[in-house]
């Protein structure tokens, strides 16, 4: 096993057969994969890992089909609009500390307009209690980057978007932080039809490493919340 670590997003690949993973560590796939002769690539992204034969490359599939976003290197982004555009699904979104950089990356696929409708910055408190309804209350009690507004996010935006999917970030992209809430920490909200997951990460490996960190894991828990609607 041969491992390069690229500080770019993404990486593209010719000639070569390709799988493209999230949240699984380099170390991870090296257990799982012993005995198979592999490349791996160590992104933003995720860990890509490179074939130079099919038969390697179907028995890692196997082994590694639950972290498997993509076979044929496109980005996440590109992978959730056709599994909601296939689906006649429809997509809008609410950041924080991402300020944005959810819609953009889907934006950047052609034709996203048949099934994203758009989205809202809500970088300040005031803004997440006009926009999306977001108590004042639970801002109180449990702060701007918490669970609880990060679901009452999701909840404004399924009500006034009307869409039926939809993904909610806040948290602390950094510099900054506290003890209890330190930097990097984020809660990232999607909802699919009537199921929502809200997920916890405390990522600390810069600001704009954590903003694309936090938008990776949106569209791959949208993207794992569809499939698992159909399983």
């Amino acid at each position: 096993m041969e491992c390069e670590v690229c500080l770019s997003e993404e990486k593209s690949y010719t000639n070569l057969y390709l799988l493209r993973t999230f949240d699984l560590s380099p170390e991870e796939v090296e257990v799982r994969l012993r005995g198979l002769d592999f490349k791996l690539e160590i992104t933003l992204a995720g860990v890509d890992i490179i074939f130079e034969d099919k038969e390697n490359w179907d028995r890692a599939r196997k082994e590694l089909s639950e972290f498997i976003y993509s076979e044929d290197g496109s980005p996440l982004e590109n992978v959730v609009g056709k599994l909601l555009k296939e689906r006649g699904e429809t997509l809008s979104t609410a950041e924080s500390c991402t300020a944005g950089l959810v819609s953009a990356r889907l934006v950047n696929v052609p034709g996203s307009s048949e099934y994203f409708v758009g989205g809202v910055v809500v970088y300040s408190n005031e803004l997440k209690v006009e926009l999306l309804g977001v108590g004042e209350e639970t801002l109180r009690n449990f702060g701007a980057v918490s669970e609880e507004t990060c679901r009452e996010m999701l909840k404004g935006l399924k009500e006034r978007f009307g869409t039926t999917s939809g993904i909610a970030i806040t948290g602390i992209a950094g510099p900054g932080g506290s003890e209890s809430k330190p930097e990097g920490l984020t809660y990232v909200g999607v909802y699919y039809r009537d199921r929502v997951h809200v997920d916890e990460r405390v990522f600390g490996v810069g600001r704009n490493p954590n903003r694309f960190l936090s938008s990776q894991v949106a569209l791959n828990n949208l993207r794992k919340l569809i499939l698992e609607e159909e399983a």
